[in-house]
């Protein structure tokens, strides 16, 4: 069931009406069927799968679910440093990762077997089963896995029942796309008592609202312009190209912040907090910091259980250099189970090395000879760079093939423009001053909504009515799918 469907809206209206109308107990069990029921609509209304295939995402959740919750329960009275403790624990990572690696990056793995075994004249043969990859997996894994590694390492214990732990796994807000929720922060949520507050309630819909904006009016308005520009058919002109760019840049964050507002508003009804994924990545003024603002679920996953535990096996200063490189290499491969986003992880990488290696180099002996740039042009400045860095990334994003991805970085550096430009231009200048207009008091005052709750009621009013006029006027319920649930 998509977010952006008429289907969900009548979902969660009745979840919501239904859940606060029966006891706490009750409450968890009408998440977990509706969870459940939730997930189980995208396989069985899926056209693309059939018999089994449609059943198939229900089961890999429930298996995932129940060799996390078994292997955490199980190991956590152990000792700590025994064997026994340590077997438990691989073998809940094997099942989790194993899933993962087979109906994500099975095809990736034959295909590059067959390529060398071509290239070396061998003989290869396989017999390929064609799944559609699960919606969610990537995401419902890293949560197990955050679970499991924390309960390992005695910084949480395990949940005690089954059954809060599998509506932990399954809750339907973040099952999809996210946020990749820590144990610490949901499940003490989903074990307690709810209320909803007037401000809750409040704020719940405004998030609804932005989200849907954000997703139905700006993203999916969007994406017909990324497709002709990314088209290989196309013929667009260098100056056509780059628009197109700069335009999927808008579409990829307003799809996929767009999700998270709407996952948060949904929750928000319901009486639990999810954690905030996105702090207006385009203001940035440097790649680390973009990172530090872009998708931060999986960011902070990937610095505590990547990262800093690579830090900690290979020490020393020049080796952070090689653990910070190898973990955006690897937040490629999870994106995608191809060779651009193994590309595209290593783009960042590069990205984020220069930045370390810049400040650190600023910081040395000779930093009181150096005078600071203005700060008029060093911010826009720095601004203008991050985004075009990041757009530059995004090539292996949209784009299927390395050929592909090549061909588009020749087009846009043997530049040139055509009259039918001016329309994407348009397109860009028009919803990118919509997305500045939503992010930017979000960004100046650090708070999660564009009007502040100490606003005027008729104020808060003319905003969200005015958003929902745009939403009315602009956006269809059409149910496209979400960019990141290709991931």
């Amino acid at each position: 069931m998509l977010f952006n469907s008429i289907e969900f809206v009548y979902f969660l209206i009745g979840v919501v009406v239904l859940y606060w109308a029966v006891p706490f107990r009750e409450q968890n069990g009408l998440l977990l069927i509706g969870s459940y029921f939730f997930y189980g609509w995208w396989g069985f209304f899926t056209p693309e799968l059939t018999g089994f295939g449609r059943a198939l995402p229900l089961l890999l959740l429930w298996g995932s679910s129940l060799a996390t919750y078994f292997s955490g329960k199980y190991l956590h009275p152990l000792p700590e440093g025994s064997r026994r403790r340590r077997i438990i624990f691989w073998l809940g990572v094997g099942v989790n990762v194993a899933m993962l690696g087979y109906f994500k990056y099975r095809g990736f793995f034959i295909e590059n077997v067959q390529a060398a075994a071509e290239f070396l004249g061998l003989p290869f043969s396989t017999t390929e089963y064609q799944f559609l990859l699960p919606a969610g997996i990537s995401f419902y894994t890293f949560q197990g896995l955050a679970y499991l590694i924390d309960v390992y390492g005695g910084f949480q214990k395990p949940a005690r029942r089954l059954y809060d732990y599998a509506l932990f796994h399954a809750y339907f807000p973040q099952l999809v796309a996210g946020p990749i929720e820590r144990t610490n922060n949901l499940l003490p949520q989903l074990t307690a008592p709810r209320s909803l507050t007037p401000e809750r309630l409040w704020s719940g819909l405004q998030l609804l609202i932005i989200g849907y904006v954000k997703k139905v009016a700006i993203a999916d308005a969007i994406a017909p312009m990324t497709d002709r520009a990314f088209d290989p058919a196309g013929g667009q002109s260098g100056f056509g190209l780059l628009i197109g760019l700069y335009l999927f840049a808008l579409q990829i964050y307003g799809d996929f912040s767009g999700y998270t507002d709407i996952a948060r508003g949904a929750s928000r009804l319901l009486g639990i907090e999810l954690m905030i994924n996105f702090r207006q990545p385009y203001f940035s003024k440097n790649i680390t910091e973009f990172w530090e603002r872009w998708h931060i679920s999986l960011s902070s996953w990937l610095r505590d259980y990547l990262f800093i535990p690579l830090c900690r096996r290979f020490r020393g200063k020049r080796l952070i250099y090689l653990n910070l490189f190898l973990t955006m290499v690897i937040s490629g491969i999870w994106h995608g189970a191809s060779w651009n986003f193994v590309l595209w992880g290593v783009a960042l990488g590069v990205f984020l090395l220069i930045h370390k290696w810049w400040t650190t180099s600023k910081t040395g002996k000779r930093i009181h000879k150096m005078m600071p740039p203005l700060p008029w042009i060093s911010f826009p400045l720095g601004i203008f760079l991050t985004f075009n860095a990041v757009c530059f990334t995004l090539i292996f994003v949209k784009t299927r093939t390395l050929p592909h991805a090549w061909s588009f970085i020749k087009g846009i550096a043997a530049g040139g423009t055509t009259p039918p430009d001016l329309i994407p231009l348009i397109y860009f200048v028009c919803y990118g001053t919509l997305v500045a207009l939503i992010d930017y008091p979000c960004w100046r005052t650090d708070r999660e909504l564009p009007v502040p709750e100490s606003a005027p009621s008729w104020k808060r009013g003319v905003v969200f009515g005015s958003l929902l006029l745009l939403l009315t006027f602009l956006g269809e319920m059409k149910g496209v799918s979400f960019v990141y649930f290709q991931f």
